[in-house]
């Protein structure tokens, strides 16, 4: 239970902000927040049934952090385009169909989550997020993506990708144009093989393959340079090869003979199952 409980730290970890040993103030309440604007950096209305945002937000100067998840938002609110100093946005499981075709007034943003939203074109949608060139890590899982867009290919900051949740059969031949790629989330969708390209990509020590249709992974694998690897529920899969410095790897509901991957792997990988 330890070890899976470390793993699943190591896939899903969140980070506390801490600055001269204290935590940065979280505020809960708009009213509140407005009445100390200048000091507000980080406001959570997450599970408000909100519909909408008032003007006054924009008051709210000094933002980096906003959590509008689990909300009741049918399109991405104008307000937050006059929010300058915004970093993160949480608009995880909401209500949203479309997005605005130009999202590149988010100028500072660096995380967005448009997780499990009801798109009407999901890849479309994704396709205008693309427009927001400083992001750094993006989670559009859930949304039934049934394509990777090149157009995310341009984000040259990303480092943390989730497209899980879709039907995905095959990733870009450029892939690797994602230098700065370290964590790549592809769970549940319908992909089977690689292009050489995502074999150059030097960044990525974070792969999860959970739940795909593979019944081998391609040798070209002992390239990367992997420090978790998901590759559980791939009940067909029944042969990997050795990927050196892994540390934690997940086999559950696999056809993969553990005994051999620990000799391949050596005494220095976790192996769950």
């Amino acid at each position: 239970m330890a070890r899976k409980l470390l793993f699943v730290a190591l896939l899903f970890a969140c980070a506390v902000r801490v600055s001269a040993g204290s935590v940065e103030k979280v505020y809960t309440n708009l009213p509140q927040a407005l009445a100390s604007a200048p000091a507000v950096t980080s406001l959570s209305l997450k599970g408000q049934e909100l519909k909408q945002l008032p003007e006054d937000i924009a008051r709210l100067v000094n933002l980096e952090s906003l959590d509008l998840s689990y909300n009741e938002f049918t399109a991405l609110p104008p307000q937050l385009f006059k929010l300058k100093k915004l970093k993160k946005l949480y608009l995880n499981n909401n209500a949203l169909t479309t997005l605005p075709a130009d999202m590149s007034g988010l100028s500072s943003l660096v995380i967005i989550r448009l997780d499990a939203n009801p798109f009407t074109s999901p890849a479309a949608e994704l396709k205008k997020v693309a427009t927001i060139a400083t992001l750094a890590e993006l989670n559009f899982s859930a949304n039934k993506i049934n394509a990777f867009p090149t157009e995310l290919l341009q984000l040259s900051h990303l480092t943390d990708l989730d497209l899980g949740y879709g039907t995905i059969r095959e990733l870009p031949k450029d892939i690797d144009r994602l230098s700065h790629l370290k964590r790549l989330v592809l769970t549940k969708n319908l992909i089977t093989t690689f292009p050489p390209a995502f074999f150059k990509m030097a960044s990525l020590n974070n792969l999860d393959l959970s739940y795909n249709n593979f019944t081998k992974l391609q040798d070209e694998f002992s390239q990367l340079s992997l420090d978790v690897l998901d590759i559980s529920f791939n009940k067909n899969l029944t042969a990997i090869p050795a990927i050196q410095g892994l540390r934690y790897i997940n086999i559950k509901s696999t056809h993969l003979d553990s005994e051999k991957l620990k000799t391949a792997l050596g005494e220095g990988s976790m192996i769950l199952m």
